[in-house]
């Protein structure tokens, strides 16, 4: 009886831990604050991934307007998987195996990938005709 109550105890946290995986993009889409790069990495992979990545985009983007989160799922096969978002779209996505020198090439890689979807971002914000539509219609 314990052991059929251990059992259902663990499919409970199993499927609590997989419905946590999905990401809940509502605080990123708000504007009240901009210009964050939100951390939800998990590992010390991760956060050098992340130490590099958000150094970089503020060195080159010292005025960030844009709201951009590094979410990493560990897996046991590949080290980590990261992926950068912007609102709910991810940007970029690449497994990291453990090495420090990894995360920063990656991390390089990364910013270049945000910085040529911003740009195409914004040209497509300045030049989309919605001169019909409200803004939460256009989505």
């Amino acid at each position: 009886m314990i052991r059929k109550g251990v059992i259902l105890l663990l499919l409970v946290s199993f499927g609590l831990y997989a419905e946590d995986d999905g990401i809940d993009m509502k605080p990123l889409e708000s504007k009240e604050i901009s210009g964050v790069i939100i951390d939800r990495t998990v590992t010390r992979l991760g956060e050098d991934f992340y130490s590099f990545f958000s150094r970089d985009i503020y060195e080159q983007y010292p005025t960030l307007d844009e709201n951009i989160l590094v979410k990493e799922r560990p897996t046991a096969l590949s080290g980590s998987i990261i992926t950068v978002f912007h609102f709910s779209t991810p940007i970029y996505r690449t497994a990291l195996s453990p090495g420090r020198r990894q995360a920063e090439d990656k991390s390089a890689d990364a910013v270049q990938a945000l910085q040529r979807y911003l740009l195409r971002w914004k040209l497509e914000q300045k030049y989309r005709d919605k001169s019909d539509l409200a803004d939460s219609e256009l989505e």
